[in-house]
């Protein structure tokens, strides 16, 4: 049939109208109709049923006497998959059931007399609206709520500000459903004022020195570039200034600005294509971005502890610690571990060349390809000036040769620049392998003093490999064997002093 009587403007709800009068179900079709309400109809209760398994439905319109299934059975039945249609039941013999009774045992919404007439039936069918709306409301922000529960651990577990950040960004995306969007962050230790700022202070990247917000984290049209004025107009910049500095959500047409604020300190931003509109949007938005600022601190304060910021690699005093670690549960699962100690060749004629600047450069360059050459599971750390090592957990020497190649083709080709032209880089590798089993096939002792002696001996013998690739003609990799347990050189009972291999401490 066609629906010439449809409201212009959809109120954006969905009425089921079950009821075994065609000519009524006709009528009052039309009816709701004209008030902009998409309405589907069913004229038995099995048939109604079935409509409510498959669409969504904000309210049912029901009929009590139908052939097949009476309005009770239809609701008993729907509250065993469904409880949040809300229900209003239709009658011609409202004073055969008492209302206030079937509203309690029921749980339904409303009773109606169709003898009342299309004035109540609309005023009826609003209530039922209204409370669809309420009840939907309250569902979506509990769902809400568990979302930000569920992700929460995520978010506040170890892991590198990089992971943390596109983690976050797929989250309140996940949250919300936006489409495009992208985080950014101020620098660490940045206040922003709580009032207007004068224009000279702005906004700082993380982690860069000029006055621009940088994209760290992006999806959709947003991927690919760093600068937010590649990809906004100056209102939606100034949106986000407005966010960072009032620490309050701004929403405008098509665009979202959630400040991300740790204690008094913005830290950031997440910007949002696309408006939220509902209260308990903004609220949830408000709940995570608490727990994502705290999270994005705390990850700073981590790495600012741990991570040389120069090269990106592990600071020593931690690479040492996770050393130990690793060592134990190589000994534990009798599993292979790998050790590479990378040097980088002519350091000083970098520096005396160059500069210093140009020597900071060429350590940034390879402290970048070797972390692009490992695995997650992998560890880089900067042991010296020049010196890199690197963790290779449950990885066999042919494995960890494979990554040693890897790196020399990564630093190959690469360069920095001086007055007198360019400096090729390029970097000597030395590798030792500990495999845990043993003659008699036990482990050994796990204690620390075990655990430190067989650190001292594998950089020992990665250290020997590398003295070999620096006279084989550098560029190159070497490899000092495999180290069985046996093989390990533990410290003199009288307290003798030892030598150490360049590194370890």
């Amino acid at each position: 049939m066609t629906r010439r009587l449809k409201h212009d403007r959809s109120s954006g709800y969905t009425i089921l109208l079950a009821d075994d009068n065609i000519d009524y179900l006709q009528v009052t079709r039309r009816l709701l109709e004209r008030e902009g309400h998409a309405v589907l109809t069913a004229s038995g209760g099995d048939e109604a049923l079935a409509v409510l398994r498959q669409a969504k439905v904000d309210l049912l319109l029901l009929d009590y006497y139908m052939p097949g299934k009476t309005g009770e059975e239809v609701v008993t039945e729907l509250r065993k998959f469904n409880p949040q249609v809300q229900v209003i039941l239709q009658t011609g013999y409202a004073s055969e059931q008492p209302p206030r009774d079937l509203l309690r045992r029921l749980d339904i919404q409303g009773y109606y007399d169709k003898g009342e007439g299309p004035d109540k039936l609309l005023l009826w069918t609003e209530v039922g609206l209204k409370a669809a709306y309420v009840i939907q409301l309250l569902h979506k922000s509990r769902q809400g709520l568990r979302y930000i529960l569920d992700v929460t651990p995520d978010m506040h577990k170890i892991q590198s500000l990089s992971d943390l950040l596109q983690g976050i960004l797929l989250q309140v995306s996940g949250l919300l459903g936006a489409a495009n969007s992208f985080l950014a962050l101020l620098p660490e230790g940045a206040a922003v004022r709580t009032e207007p700022a004068p224009a000279h202070e702005g906004f700082l990247a993380m982690m860069e020195d000029d006055n621009e917000l940088v994209i760290r984290a992006s999806t959709g049209r947003f991927e690919g570039k760093a600068s937010v004025e590649a990809h906004l107009a100056g209102d939606k910049i100034e949106l986000l200034r407005k966010a960072a500095l009032a620490g309050k959500i701004q929403i405008e047409e098509g665009a979202t600005v959630v400040p991300l604020r740790a204690g008094d300190t913005s830290i950031g931003v997440i910007y949002l294509d696309r408006a939220a509109i509902l209260d308990q949007d903004i609220e949830l938005l408000h709940i995570f971005a608490n727990q994502a600022a705290v999270a994005i601190a705390n990850a700073q304060l981590y790495e600012m502890a741990t991570l040389d910021k120069l090269t990106g690699a592990y600071l020593r005093r931690f690479f040492e610690q996770w050393m130990q670690r690793e060592l134990r549960a190589a000994l534990r699962a009798q599993q292979v571990f790998s050790l590479l100690l990378v040097d980088l060749d002519g350091m000083k004629t970098i520096n005396d060349t160059a500069g210093h600047l140009a020597g900071d450069q060429a350590l940034a360059i390879t402290g970048r390809c070797l972390r692009d050459a490992i695995r997650t599971t992998d560890v880089v750390g900067r042991y010296g000036g020049d010196e890199f090592a690197i963790l290779l957990p449950q990885t066999p020497e042919p494995g960890a040769e494979r990554v040693a190649n890897r790196i020399l083709q990564l630093v190959s080709g690469r360069h920095v620049s001086s007055s007198s032209g360019k400096l090729p880089l390029s970097i000597s590798i030395g590798l030792a392998v500990l495999d845990p089993a043993t003659t008699n096939g036990e482990a050994g002792s796990m204690s620390q003093d075990f655990c430190q002696a067989i650190a001292r001996s594998l950089f020992r013998r990665a250290d020997e490999g590398l003295y070999e690739a620096k006279r084989a003609g550098r560029s190159c990799m070497r490899s000092a064997g495999i180290m069985k347990l046996e093989d390990v050189a533990m410290p003199e009972e009288d307290g003798a002093k030892r030598t150490d291999p360049p590194g370890v401490g």
